[in-house]
């Protein structure tokens, strides 16, 4: 079976929508930190509101979602040029990209350990069968 060549402009957008989505989630942890936790509906409502009311309150939330969407938006075309079923496992690499921001942005004092970062390499492991990188990569 012949494979079909690399649509780069895809493989770009795709890489990005997975950079995008990645920062989203760690501006999104940076805000929340200074929120505080939300245990409730009310504490929810109180996050909302208080970000409605004054957007500066929660500004890494703020980025985080404005980031975040611009993730969806750039998915979008993704999926007008990709097959879901090669795209969306790839979106793993997300997953790859907050560990390591995560343990990189000391404001967010995630922890680095040999569990999370063999799990890490598994995903990636995954990530590479399915982009058809062969299973020696693993």
């Amino acid at each position: 079976m012949a494979r079909r060549p690399v649509d780069i402009v895809g493989a770009g957008q795709l890489l990005l929508a997975v950079s995008l989505m990645a920062a989203g989630q760690l501006f999104m942890r940076r805000g929340m930190l200074d929120f505080g936790p939300v245990d409730s509906f009310a504490d929810f409502g109180r996050l909302v509101r208080g970000g409605l009311a004054s957007p500066a309150s929660i500004p890494f939330v703020w980025a985080g979602m404005i980031v975040y969407a611009a993730a969806v938006m750039v998915w979008l075309q993704v999926l007008s040029r990709m097959a879901l079923s090669i795209a969306f496992p790839l979106m793993g690499l997300s997953y790859v990209l907050v560990y390591l921001g995560a343990a990189a942005w000391p404001a967010l004092d995630e922890p680095l350990s040999l569990q999370r970062f063999a799990g890490t390499g598994l995903i990636m492991c995954g990530v590479a069968l399915v982009a058809g990188s062969g299973s020696k990569a693993c």
